[in-house]
């Protein structure tokens, strides 16, 4: 499953619903790893297109290269 980030852009405490008695809580600046499908919240969206939150795709972790033996 892919997941996203939201990141707090607004500068106060964001408290978004989504849906299921569950609520995800973000301090100002604060970053979360959230799966893909939580953008078609309509809370999520509601506060992405008014500013409040920024989504970015979580970049995979680059692959950690072997020394060589010398």
């Amino acid at each position: 499953m892919k997941n996203i980030l939201l990141r707090n852009i607004s500068g106060m405490l964001l408290t978004v619903n989504l849906g299921r008695n569950r609520g995800l809580h973000l301090l100002a600046g604060e970053t979360k790893r959230v799966p893909a499908g939580t953008i078609e919240n309509p809370d999520v969206f509601r506060l992405f297109r008014k500013g409040f939150l920024a989504v970015m795709d979580e970049k995979p972790a680059a692959p950690k290269k072997k020394k060589a033996k010398s």
